[in-house]
């Protein structure tokens, strides 16, 4: 010590970056899954067949942030892009349902301990997220009788267990995801 300052130095990006940085990608994220449903019009005839695409780019999302908020910030700019008319979504609550998804999910990942680290838990997590998109629907349906054509066509079980078993693979894609990101991070 010779009575001089030592300048610090950091390596490291500041938290204010980080942050910025993680909501810029968490909200581009939730933009893509919409995009990408909007512009993915398969004709399955199967309800929740969107979840496979909507699921694993939300729950990657939460997979690779540190944010314990990650899916609902993800999930609002979704709800966002839904409210623009040249989307194309019929649905006038859609918008709500995305924001309960993410609200879900992100409580589900505070309450399930390991559920980040469990592929079985992981995709239950998917699962029930995405089965509140016909949860909602039901509600609405029979408190303000909005008609539904997959409960006229179907009725109201089978969407409610297609959407959970898309959600829940969709969950699958997105672990799949985020172990190949972690294991090409871990090699550089």
């Amino acid at each position: 010590m010779n009575g001089k300052l030592q300048v610090k130095t950091i390596s490291k990006k500041s938290l204010i970056e980080i942050t910025a940085t993680e909501l810029i990608i968490l909200a581009l994220l939730g933009v893509f899954a919409v995009v990408l449903r909007a512009n993915l019009r398969i004709p399955l005839q199967i309800p929740g067949h969107h979840g496979l695409e909507v699921m694993a780019i939300l729950l990657l999302g939460r997979g690779i942030s540190k944010s314990s908020f990650a899916s609902s910030i993800s999930c609002f700019f979704a709800a966002l892009m839904i409210f623009f008319p040249f989307m194309g979504f019929k649905d006038p609550f859609l918008p709500l349902y995305y924001i309960l998804m993410g609200a879900t999910i992100d409580f589900l990942f505070k309450t399930i301990k390991n559920s980040k680290t469990n592929v079985l838990l992981f995709s239950l997590i998917g699962a029930i997220a995405y089965m509140i998109i016909p949860l909602g629907r039901l509600f609405i349906h029979f408190t303000v009788g909005y008609p539904y054509q997959s409960f006229i066509k179907l009725g109201y079980l089978y969407p409610v267990v297609s959407h959970f078993l898309f959600g829940a693979t969709g969950a699958v894609i997105a672990v799949g995801l985020i172990f190949s990101a972690n294991k090409i991070k871990s090699k550089n």
